[in-house]
Order: structure tokens, then C-alpha cells, then sequence
């Protein structure tokens, strides 16, 4: 699943707010259409313990790890997804490091913030990076203002069915 335009592989990034479903329909695409999916949250638990770092240093730390893993999975695939945010300075440093290296298609996960809010609640924490409500209004508010060039919008806040997300999809890609 190379880019039609370009040799070049592909990196779709999922970009909402916490609780947009952005896991969710990373992890639908990877089982229905077979597009790798990285859940940066799982890294981050995995590399969070082993790490001396804090704050600004450790969220960074978690960048060069996500986008280290990008690069081994895209020796293995011609495309992959993973998910974001956008609520992060440093996020536009990997994404240019990463358009240096791939064709990138920025998906935008839309969901109002008070749904986002409501899904966090309600979802198992096991697989999340534990953040404070107050942490989670700060990260939310960032991402919903987030405006990139979007190749495809997503409208996650009234749960459309799996197959209507695959279709969306499939209709853009």
C-alpha cells in the first residue's frame, strides 16, 4: 500500500483529542483493512518505567521512541498508522522528520470535547497513560484546536458503525 503519487510508504497519523477513538479506529483499521496500527499510549507505558527522565524531557524521550518504532515497522510494511494528539510542540518536529522519510496523511478525529470527556470516563485506564482531569482539559483543549492540512476527517462523536468508518476510509484512500 505504497503512496499512489510517490514510491515512497505511508504514514497515516490519527489526530484528536483524548477519547476522539482515535485507538479504536487505528486498531478497526489494522484488523479490517490491515493497516499496522502503533498505539503510542502502549509504547509509552512500556518505555515510561525504564526512562529517568521527567516533564518536557520525557515527553520528548517518548517521541524519539515512537518515531524509532515507526522506522522498524515501515522495514516490515509499506504503510502503518499511530496516533496523536497534536497538543505537543514536538509533535511538529517528528512530523517533519517523518515527511522527510514518508508520505504522511494527517487523519483528523473529530469529537466534541464533553463526548471525549464522557469516553475517558467510562474506558479502562489499563492501556492509557495515567494524566489528571486538570492534564486532560489542557491536552484537550490544545488538540481541539489543532488545524492541520487534513487529507481526512473523521466525525467520531455520535459513533459511527465500524463499517461506516471503513467506508469513509476506503472512499479517501
Amino acid at each position: 500500500m505504497k503512496s499512489k503519487n510517490t514510491d515512497r510508504k505511508l504514514v497515516y497519523i490519527l489526530v484528536g483529542p483524548k477519547g476522539s477513538g482515535k485507538t479504536h479506529i487505528g486498531s478497526l483499521l489494522e484488523k479490517e483493512i490491515g493497516l499496522k496500527f502503533l498505539s503510542v499510549e502502549k509504547l509509552g507505558l512500556e518505555n515510561i518505567p525504564k526512562s529517568n527522565l521527567t516533564g518536557y524531557e520525557l515527553i520528548k524521550e517518548g517521541f524519539h521512541h515512537e518515531e524509532r518504532e515507526i522506522d522498524r515497522i515501515l522495514t516490515l510494511e509499506d504503510a502503518m498508522s499511530f496516533e496523536a494528539t497534536g497538543s505537543c510542540k514536538y509533535f511538529y518536529t517528528v512530523l517533519d522528520r517523518l515527511r522527510a522519510k514518508y508520505d504522511v496523511k494527517l487523519i483528523r478525529i473529530f469529537s466534541p470535547l464533553e463526548t471525549c470527556y464522557l469516553r475517558i470516563k467510562k474506558r479502562g485506564q489499563a492501556n492509557h497513560i495515567p494524566v489528571s482531569e486538570a492534564m486532560i482539559e489542557e491536552i484537550n483543549e490544545k488538540a481541539s484546536k489543532v488545524d492541520l492540512n487534513w487529507d481526512l476527517t473523521i466525525d467520531n462523536s455520535s459513533q459511527p458503525t465500524d463499517k461506516q468508518i471503513i467506508s469513509t476510509w476506503n472512499s479517501a484512500f
